[in-house]
């Protein structure tokens, strides 16, 4: 009769048959780190209130602050707006839900006012920087 502790395996064959080697090279749990650790200065950085950035956003545009709440589909407001969720979701690391919930939208609308204002923050020099 055999026991399962008088089993052996070789390591060798178990690795092998796994599809991976024990010398290859995890380039892929590098880049998995360096996002994570992106991830976690996005979270812990200190935030700028969605108020001040409403007033910034404001400012650069050169509309009012409470144009960029209401629901206006004119395209000063509209910009304003995708750019704020951009800053407040992408910069900042608010979640959309309190963006949507602060601008009275879905959370959706604010995924993709985060996708516009992205590409409209190239034309305005935000937060001190202009976008590259």
């Amino acid at each position: 009769m055999i026991f399962k502790s008088e089993i052996r395996i070789p390591q060798s064959k178990i690795v092998t048959e796994l599809g991976f080697r024990s010398d290859t090279n995890y380039t892929g749990v590098s880049t998995t780190l360096q996002k994570s650790e992106r991830l976690l200065e996005k979270k812990y950085k200190p935030k700028r209130t969605i108020d001040d950035l409403i007033a910034v956003v404001a400012d650069k545009v050169g509309i009012s602050p409470e144009l960029i709440c209401s629901r206006s589909r004119q395209r000063k407001p509209s910009e304003a707006r995708a750019i704020f969720s951009y800053l407040a979701v992408e910069e900042t690391g608010y979640p959309a839900a309190d963006v949507a919930r602060f601008l009275g939208v879905k959370r959706m609308s604010v995924h993709e006012a985060v996708t516009r204002g992205k590409a409209l923050c190239d034309g305005y020099a935000l937060l001190g920087q202009k976008r590259e």
